[in-house]
C-alpha cells in the first residue's frame, strides 16, 4: 500500500513556496500521502487525529503520526514510512490466547502490562491534540526540521486548532501549505487515472442501464435505483470500495424524489462514481418520448459549446480563457447574457466531486499534461429543462482524451 504523491514534483513546489515540509492533516489528504485509511480519530474531521509530513528534502521518508490503534497496521503496510502513535479513546489489550493457567481477566491485564504505560496513564475522551502534536515535534527533530518553514494544510485545519499547533511547535514558522497541495494533487499519477476511468466506466455502465430499462410512469427515485443497479453489477468482483451519488432533476421544474416520469419530461443525469476514494463526474441528458423543439435546441446550443471549449482544453492555454470561449460562444448562439461561474472543475480524492482547479473566468491556471478535467456546459431552464453535458478528460501533451465513450447528443427513452 502507498500512496500517490510524485516526491520529485512535491519537492520542486515546496522549494517555489519556500517551506521545507508538508504537514497535513485532513483525512483526504492522508489517504492521498499514504494510501491508507488514517483511522477512526480522522472521522472527527479535527487536525491532529493524524498528520503525515512529506518532507522536502527526498532523503527523508514520509512521516506519520497516528492513533496507537490503528499505528501496527500502518507500519506493516507502509514500512518506509516514520510512523508515531498518540492515544485515542480506544483500548486494545494483547492477550496470549494459549496461556494456561491463567484466567482470562489476568491475560488480558498481563497484555496490558506488557505496554509498558505509565502508571497515571489513561485514554482521552476522543484524541488529545496536545499528544498528538508531540509526537509531530518528535517526528520533524528526527528529521531536522525542528525549525523549519512548515506548509500546513489551511483549507482543513479548524483555527482552534491551529492556534494550538502553533503554540506547540513555536520554532517552526506555519504557512498555508493548501495551494502547495492543490497543485500537487492536480496532476494524476497513473493509479489515480485507472480510478478515475474506471469511475467514468462504472456510471456509464450504470446510465445505459437506466435508459433500457428506464420508462415513464417510473419514480425519480426508481431512476436512481436503476442507475445503482447498473453500477453495482459493472463493479462486481472490483476490490476498490464504489459509491455513487445522483444530481437528477426530472421535468422541465425540479421535482422530488417521489415525482414520477411523465411523456415528454426531460431528464438531466449528473451523476458521481467513486472508485478507491476517486471521485468521476459525467452527466448526460434524456427525454421521455421525443423532445420537443425547444428541448432539443437547447441541448443543441450545449453541444455547440461544449466543442468550441474543448477545442481550447488544450495544454499551455489557461482555464479562464476556456471559460471566456465557452461564454463567448453561448452569446453566439443567442444567449449573451448567460452567466456560469465555471465550465467544469477538477476531479479526484475529495469529500466533493468537484475540486481545484476551477474552469473560472479568473483562473490564471495553465492546463498541463497529466490532469484530470470534467468539462461541463450547464444550461438550467426553468420551465423547459435542466440540462448538463459533461465529460471527464485526461489532459495529455496533444490536447484532452475523454475517458467516456457514450455521445453527448440528446438520447431518447422509451
Amino acid at each position: 500500500m502507498t500512496g500517490f504523491v510524485d516526491r520529485q514534483h512535491a519537492t520542486e513546489l515546496m522549494q517555489r513556496a519556500g517551506i521545507s515540509a508538508l504537514v497535513l492533516s485532513a483525512p483526504e489528504a492522508f489517504h492521498y500521502a499514504t494510501g491508507a485509511w488514517i483511522g477512526p480519530a480522522g472521522l472527527f474531521r479535527r487536525a491532529g487525529g493524524g498528520f503525515v509530513v512529506i518532507p522536502a528534502r527526498q532523503d527523508l521518508p514520509i512521516g506519520i503520526v497516528a492513533a496507537d490503534f490503528n499505528a501496527a497496521q500502518l507500519r506493516a503496510a507502509l514500512p518506509e514510512a516514520a510512523v508515531r502513535s498518540h492515544a485515542i479513546w480506544i483500548e486494545s489489550a494483547p492477550v496470549e490466547v494459549s496461556s494456561q493457567g491463567k484466567s482470562l481477566p489476568d491475560r488480558i491485564e498481563a497484555g496490558l502490562a506488557s505496554l509498558g504505560r505509565d502508571p497515571d496513564f489513561s485514554r482521552p475522551a476522543t484524541f488529545d491534540l496536545t499528544g498528538s502534536v508531540r509526537q509531530l515535534q518528535a517526528m520533524l527533530e528526527d528529521f531536522e526540521l525542528g525549525q523549519a518553514t512548515l506548509g500546513i494544510d489551511l483549507d482543513f485545519v479548524p483555527v482552534a486548532d491551529f492556534s494550538v499547533m502553533r503554540t506547540l511547535l513555536p520554532r517552526c514558522p506555519m504557512v498555508d501549505g493548501s495551494p502547495v497541495l492543490d497543485r500537487l494533487r492536480a496532476i494524476k499519477q497513473a493509479r489515480e487515472i485507472d480510478l478515475l476511468r474506471q469511475g467514468i466506466i462504472l456510471s456509464e455502465a450504470g446510465l445505459e442501464r437506466l435508459q433500457v430499462d428506464a420508462m415513464a410512469g417510473m419514480r425519480q427515485a426508481d431512476l436512481v435505483a436503476l442507475y445503482r443497479k447498473g453500477v453495482a453489477d459493472a463493479a462486481a468482483g472490483l476490490s476498490h470500495p464504489v459509491v455513487t451519488a445522483e444530481y437528477v432533476t426530472l421535468g422541465a421544474r425540479a421535482r422530488g424524489a417521489d415525482a414520477k416520469a411523465a411523456a415528454g419530461d426531460p431528464l438531466k443525469c449528473d451523476m458521481v462514481c467513486t472508485v478507491g476514494g476517486y471521485a468521476s463526474d459525467m452527466s448526460r441528458n434524456f427525454t421521455f418520448g421525443p423532445p420537443s423543439a425547444d428541448q432539443a435546441e437547447l441541448h443543441a446550443i450545449a453541444e455547440r459549446a461544449f466543442e468550441d471549449g474543448l477545442a481550447e482544453l488544450v495544454p499551455g492555454n489557461t482555464l479562464g480563457h476556456v471559460h471566456r470561449v465557452t461564454t463567448a460562444s453561448l452569446a453566439r448562439q443567442g444567449l449573451p447574457s448567460f452567466r456560469r461561474g465555471h465550465f467544469g472543475h477538477g476531479v479526484g480524492q475529495s469529500v466533493f466531486s468537484e475540486q481545484w482547479p476551477f474552469i473560472a473566468a479568473d483562473s490564471d491556471v495553465a492546463i498541463e499534461a497529466g490532469m484530470v478535467l470534467a468539462f461541463e456546459i450547464p444550461l438550467y431552464i426553468d420551465g423547459l429543462a435542466s440540462f448538463n453535458l459533461e465529460d471527464q478528460f485526461l489532459i495529455t501533451p496533444d490536447g484532452p482524451v475523454a475517458m467516456n465513450r457514450l455521445p453527448r447528443r440528446l438520447e431518447r427513452i422509451g
